[in-house]
Formats: structure tokens, sequence, C-alpha cells
């Protein structure tokens, strides 16, 4: 008995794909789109990103001071600058599952958070930021974040 051997170290790639009645075969095949509803779509993603830039712009702008404090015990800029922004991917891609005042949304966001994403607060730790400076930048970054995200187009992109 006679079976096809395969290689067992390549990889084997399977696209959902359909044929289509496309007589000039300029698309042959075509993606089923549902086979991939679980993949964000790209309208969504471009507007979280445009949304995350925009607060960070903001933060960057009319909130220095939390930069100051998380940089006073030598913590490089650009870790500062992914530090924040991981706070804000943070509410945007759980910006739903909080609802009340924006203080309350800002105490359960900072609660998951640091059940969540332990590792913000321990870099914080290794660079000697206080425990009141953390709450008081992550509560500043919640707040304009929930104040922000998802506004909608009455906003223009701060520059």
């Amino acid at each position: 008995m006679y079976s096809q051997w395969v290689y067992p170290y390549m990889p084997r790639y399977y696209h959902p794909v359909v044929p289509t009645t496309n007589e000039n075969y300029l698309e042959p095949y075509r993606y089923n789109e549902d086979l991939f509803s679980y993949i964000l779509h790209e309208e969504e993603e471009v507007r979280s990103t445009r949304d995350v830039d925009r607060v960070m712009k903001i933060l960057k702008r009319q909130y220095q001071s939390i930069y100051r404090d998380a940089q006073r015990g030598g913590m490089d800029s650009k870790l500062t600058e992914y530090l924040f922004r991981s706070i804000v991917r943070f509410v945007d891609d759980n910006y739903n599952s909080y609802s009340g005042s924006i203080n309350e949304r800002v105490e359960k966001a900072a609660r998951q958070l640091k059940k969540r994403d332990p590792w913000i607060f321990e870099l914080f730790n290794l660079y000697s930021v206080s425990p009141a400076s953390q709450v008081r930048i992550t509560n500043t970054i919640l707040t304009v974040s929930f104040e922000n995200l998802r506004r909608g187009n009455e906003v223009s992109n701060p520059r």
C-alpha cells in the first residue's frame, strides 16, 4: 500500500476559498468572509489605531507631569510611551465592558488592569515609581482614555 509522503516539517496552509464564476479569471478565487468573522474588520482596526493615537497625543501635550513622574527613576521615554500606550489599548479593547460614570469605570478598569497586566506595575516598581504616583498615572491615563476613545467623527484629529 502506497501513500503519498509529506515532508514532516513543511507547514500546511489551508485557505478557505470559494471558486467564483468570474469569466475573465482575474479573480478566480475569493475568501469566504464568514469563516473569518472573528477577525476585526479593517475599519474597526483603523478606528482603534486612530483613537489610540489621538489619546496618546492628548496625554503627551496636556499631561507632561505623568511622563516626568514615570521617568524620574530613569525609565526611558520609549518605555514610558509603550507602557502608556498599553494602558490606552487596554481601555480600547475593553471599553464596552465597563459601565457607570467615568470614575466608576476608571476604578473598575484599574482593578482589572492590575489583575490582567501586572507587568506594567512591576516595571513601575523596577524604576522606583512610588505607589501613589502609579495610582495617579494610571488613573489619569484611564480617565483620559474613557473620555476620548470612541468619540466618533465629531472630534478632529489633534496635531
